[in-house]
């Protein structure tokens, strides 16, 4: 690996050659644009078409937390108005004034007008629209494979060239994917962009090491395409001990490359506060997100009022050390899970499988030991329900739709009780498929 020299200077990226055509067919929102000049001392306004928060019927809210005696009341006088109200389609100013702080404590970067954040209602629509800001129908994305379906989803639904960048047990591999852009035919478009899931791959589990995110970034300068930093599970990191957690591609390009602005990064609330709030954070090069809201501003208004006041409340009552604490308490808790269900695999599917323990997440990867020709597609399907077990076939995380012996397995709900029970029922599936496929060629053995 070639030595890092970029340590003090730094140029930015500009991102504006790589912009779609469909996003630049859309203009600002006439209305919403309008609205930060509202709070201009003596400006009156007639623009937006607001309801009178006088009809709202909610006095207050009340937040009581897990492990503190002090409640967080928002009343009327003290922010509830604005958690009530439309508010900016890139979000509430003082919440992304708040994740901005965090990112730049975080993530070591500097601040600087070269960035910002945005909110939306999830990562999941935030990187449903930057899709749309930076690519068009039909372009080719490079995709971390096993791929997260719910950007498979919105992808082949519009015919997209998915261009799969092959993991391992260590995460993306930056060797095959150097060989693929290498090898790319001269007389078609490469690439503008790289997805991928960095810490805690959904499906796998596995966490891409820094040295690899480094060959990465410097894949990314020389064959010019940005990356989607999608780490969603960043905070639910198993590794003991700081120096051992990867810093993240935003943390890292300004050192590798000596620029910024070439890696997006999406953030996510649901697998620490609150799934059903429904709030996750974009960071990344200000004509990127600003093309994010225009999007916003014309299909959705806005992400919710009232969900990012309840937690910028909670952010301001924790701080960025409360909230890095909360995260390592999930963190814990999440580690228990995984290691009974590791102890539970160990005992019941050694010789059916392999896997290897996630270093992040919520998700076990396993490959089943099936008869040739078998598939967990089919086995799942045809025998899951019959064992009282249910499990996401691996054809589900592939772009080619190709079936797989492998399954994704969720460890996040299941007591330690269910976790054994579902790896015993997991070893009878294999079993019966061997079972199975030895009665089609030895006559008269009879399945019992």
């Amino acid at each position: 690996m070639a030595p890092i020299t970029h340590l003090n200077e730094a140029t930015a990226f500009d991102p504006t050659p790589f912009l779609s055509s469909r996003v630049q067919r859309y203009a600002p929102g006439a209305i919403r644009k309008l609205l930060p000049l509202e709070s201009l001392p003596g400006m009156i306004s007639l623009v937006a078409g607001k309801p009178n928060p006088e009809v709202f019927p909610f006095e207050k809210i009340t937040l009581s937390l897990k492990g503190s005696s002090k409640d967080i009341v928002l009343t009327r006088e003290n922010g509830l108005i604005d958690g009530l109200q439309y508010g900016l389609p890139g979000g509430n100013p003082d919440l992304v004034k708040w994740l901005e702080e965090f990112q730049c404590e975080v993530h070591g970067i500097n601040r600087s007008h070269a960035w910002t954040c945005c909110v939306g209602n999830g990562s999941q629509e935030l990187l449903h629209r930057t899709f749309q800001v930076l690519t068009d129908p039909g372009d080719p994305v490079l995709i971390e494979t096993p791929a997260y379906p719910g950007v498979v989803g919105f992808l082949q639904a519009e015919d997209y060239m998915l261009v799969q960048a092959k993991t391992d047990r260590h995460g993306l591999n930056p060797f095959d994917l150097e060989r693929s852009l290498s090898q790319w035919p001269e007389d078609r478009p490469r690439p503008k962009l790289l997805y991928t899931i960095p810490t805690g791959s959904n499906p796998t589990g596995r966490s891409c090491p820094e040295w690899r995110k480094i060959e990465i970034l410097r894949l990314a300068k020389r064959f010019n395409f940005m990356i989607l930093e999608d780490d969603a599970y960043y905070f639910l990191n198993f590794e003991d001990g700081p120096n051992r957690k990867s810093r993240s591609y935003l943390a890292l390009e300004r050192m590798v490359n000596g620029e910024t602005g070439r890696v997006i990064r999406f953030d996510s609330l649901s697998k620490t506060v609150s799934a059903g709030m429904r709030l996750g954070v974009l960071t990344g090069p200000l004509p990127i997100v600003k093309n994010v809201i225009k999007l916003t501003e014309n299909i959705n208004l806005q992400p919710s009022s009232t969900t990012q006041i309840l937690a910028l409340a909670l952010f301001r009552h924790w701080g960025h050390a409360g909230f890095l604490e909360h995260c390592a308490r999930a963190s814990d808790f999440y580690r228990l899970k995984r290691d009974v269900f590791s102890a539970a695999a160990e005992m019941h599917l050694k010789h059916r499988a392999t896997w290897d323990v996630p270093t992040a997440g919520l998700f076990f990867w396993l490959t089943l030991r099936l008869p040739p020709g078998e598939d967990t597609f089919e086995l799942l399907g045809k025998k899951g329900m019959e064992y009282g077990l249910l499990a996401i076939p691996g054809i589900a995380f592939m772009p080619d739709n190709r079936k797989t012996c492998q399954l994704r397995a969720s460890f996040s709900l299941i007591t330690e009780e269910q976790a054994y029970e579902a790896c015993r029922r997991m070893a009878l599936l294999v079993d019966d498929a061997w079972g199975d496929w030895v009665r089609k060629f030895v006559p008269g053995v009879v399945r019992h």
